[in-house]
Order: structure tokens, then sequence, then C-alpha cells
């Protein structure tokens, strides 16, 4: 038995981009790259002996925005594998893409007023400018991401 010569070429399939795959999923990866600095700041405030106990429960919000961003950015990447004849599998999978950004909206807003809650004594001051910072990075971009994907149901 002889082996194949390399390289195999392999078929490719040629689909024109769903629409959700231009500035609705550039813009959810922009909010995406902010919420894996937010989680980085987070646990390393969490390793911090005199902050971890005040940053606890705002670790768990961030598993809640980092996984909804997750799950948006995967509906968001399964809409350009839908064949355009399951236009109902389609309507679905958008429909999930919507719930999803804004359960990681709803969860930004649990964030913020955890946020707001830290104080200067136990977080620096310049932990929580960058907090801030990142935390109004990542909704901006959300919020991009959810008016684009309006537009483009027009």
């Amino acid at each position: 038995m002889s082996e194949q010569a390399l390289p195999i070429r392999m078929r490719q399939v040629f689909q024109p981009l769903h629409p959700a795959w231009g500035i609705p999923l550039r813009d959810l990866r922009r909010s995406l790259y902010a919420e894996q600095i937010m989680s980085a700041l987070i646990d390393e405030l969490q390793v911090c002996e005199h902050s971890a106990k005040i940053t606890a429960k705002l670790g768990l919000i961030q598993q809640e925005t980092s996984r909804m961003r997750g799950v948006a950015i995967g509906h968001c990447i399964r809409l350009h594998f839908i064949p355009d004849e399951a236009s109902t599998e389609q309507e679905r999978t958008r429909q999930l893409l919507l719930i999803a950004m804004r359960r990681a909206d709803e969860a930004d807003e649990h964030a913020e007023r955890e946020l707001t809650g830290l104080q200067k004594p136990y977080v620096e001051a310049e932990w929580l400018r960058s907090l801030g910072l990142w935390h109004r990075e990542r909704r901006r971009w959300l919020h991009k991401a959810l008016a684009a994907l309006a537009r483009e149901e027009e």
C-alpha cells in the first residue's frame, strides 16, 4: 500500500460571507479583546490578599461577561456556515446571537455596579482607572456590534 504524495488538496467551498461576519464580528472581537484585558486585571487583583475578598464577586460576574461574549462570537461564526436554504436555522441563530449580546450587556451593567463599589483604600487608583477604561471599551465595542447587527437587518 503506497502513501499519497503530500500536499493533499482539500476541497474548498466558496460561498459569500454572511453579513454578520463583517462589522458585527469585528466589533465583537474587539469587545472580547477588552474583555480579556479585564479578566487579566481582575485575576491579578484577586491574587493580592488585601483585595481578594473585595473582587471575588466581580470575578464571578467577569466569568459571565466573558462567557456571553464567547457564545455571541460562536453564534456569529456559525451564521457563515449555515446554508442559505436553511433560513429558519439562520434566523434562529441570529436571534441567539442577539440574545447572547444582550446578556453580555446585562452582565456588563452588573459589573459596572460592582466596579463602582470598589474603593480606593482597598484598590489602588491606577487599578480603578484601568478597570474603568477597559470596562468602557468592552461595552463600547459590544454596543457598536449590536448597532451594526441592527443596521444589517434593515
